[in-house]
């Protein structure tokens, strides 16, 4: 085997990497596959990303780069459906993707997610092909209880992922956070998991500077009210609720600007609703602006001109949003929840709350905006921690894993 030209297939069945994050269930896991899978396509490996035709007029296989090729196979109805519903598409997407390895073998399969997981490991066992597992979100624990709103995990998904935990050859997780998730929750060995911390692009995510900086200046100076963002699916765990009602407990006279980036998944149509009926029952029509999915340039834009960025969510196995923050030199306030407590660090690139009451939050987001100073220095941090998380340090983390398993 070449390991200096692996071939390698990631199995996403539930999301395309395609997709633009925020859009349909793609987020921070589409964003990680996508920018790894390029790195490793410069590095001169051949890499295939392997997804689930979800409209018929898709092409079967796109050219995304040199090296770089997505692959969409038949599994189920070629239509959008909501995330749950791919449980029952396990077994023909598996069967479909054993077919594509044996026309087109690999040397290594990376499954994301459950649902690839338990697709890929039938194939990579039939074929002989080493599987490394993902997981990006894990099940909560069977005592949790159900946020407003939220959607009760798949039938199949924690016996599942414990089995991945014990079947897959390597599991690869984003933070020590969720590293510790596999080994507690379900059962995994600790030399069988590898922590590869994701990157962020630091030129596209960056400071403000010359006309933008200026023009924010002069916005604030003429009394403009400063904004704070909060970007994501519009999925209960994100808890955008938490971020609007937060804004809404500070006074009007005093009340930043609040702007809400993504798009509800399929079947997110509910929730949504009750985030406009939330911002429309606070007075908060006027300081509110709801932007729907942004391409990665925009969402860049937005956020190196905001105030502040929110993180409310339940939980993350790291909080991609929160480092993209960082890299625009924007402060963070997160909940200090799984991996969002690596991804910020409390007190000097931002602030990690425990509490979930919008007082608490409303507090933290005042006292930042009032102490400017303050700010300044957090988003100068912040800046300089995301400069040490590129995707190429973290491909290159990633391609040594991948090389020790292999050799093994």
């Amino acid at each position: 085997m070449n390991f200096n030209q692996l071939d390698i297939a990631f199995v996403v069945l539930h999301t395309s990497p395609l997709d633009e994050p925020g859009t349909k269930d793609a987020g921070g896991m589409n964003v990680v596959v996508l920018a790894q899978a390029m790195q490793l396509a410069k590095l001169g490996h051949r890499v295939r990303l392997i997804t689930r035709r979800s409209d018929t007029e898709q092409a079967a296989v796109v050219e995304i780069a040199p090296g770089l090729t997505a692959h969409l196979l038949d599994a189920g109805p070629a239509r959008l459906i909501t995330k749950g519903e791919h449980e029952a598409l396990i077994a023909p997407f598996g069967e479909a993707l054993h077919q594509h390895l044996v026309d087109h073998p690999a040397d290594l399969l990376h499954a994301e997610h459950w649902y690839s997981g338990l697709a890929a490991l039938p194939a990579a066992r039939a074929l002989g092909i080493p599987l490394v597992q993902s997981y990006h979100s894990i099940a909560a624990a069977t005592d949790t209880p159900l946020g407003d709103g939220e959607r009760p995990e798949a039938p199949g998904r924690l016996a599942g992922e414990q089995r991945l935990a014990h079947e897959a050859d390597l599991i690869i997780t984003v933070s020590e956070a969720e590293k510790q998730t596999v080994l507690e929750r379900l059962g995994g060995a600790t030399e069988r998991v590898r922590v590869v911390l994701p990157g962020v692009d630091t030129e596209v995510f960056r400071p403000c500077g010359g006309p933008e900086c200026e023009e924010r200046a002069a916005w604030l100076a003429h009394g403009g009210r400063p904004e704070v963002l909060v970007a994501g699916r519009l999925d209960p765990l994100k808890r955008f609720d938490l971020a609007i009602a937060a804004v809404a407990e500070i006074a009007a006279e005093r009340r930043p600007n609040l702007r809400i980036v993504g798009a509800a998944p399929p079947d997110g149509a509910a929730y949504a609703r009750e985030l406009h009926d939330a911002i429309a029952d606070a007075g908060m029509i006027t300081t509110t602006a709801f932007d729907g999915a942004l391409l990665r340039s925009a969402l860049a834009e937005r956020i190196r001109l905001a105030a502040l960025v929110l993180v409310p969510s339940h939980s993350e196995t790291y909080g991609l949003v929160a480092l993209e923050a960082a890299a625009s030199g924007v402060p963070v306030i997160a909940a200090a929840t799984g991996g969002l407590r690596e991804a910020v660090i409390d007190g000097e690139t931002g602030v990690l709350l425990e509490s979930d009451e919008p007082e608490v939050w409303a507090s933290e987001i005042e006292r930042l905006l009032a102490d400017t100073e303050l700010a300044a220095q957090m988003g100068k941090a912040a800046r300089e921690h995301a400069l040490r998380h590129s995707w190429q340090a973290s491909t290159e983390r990633l391609l040594e894993v991948y090389r020790e398993l292999l050799a093994e």
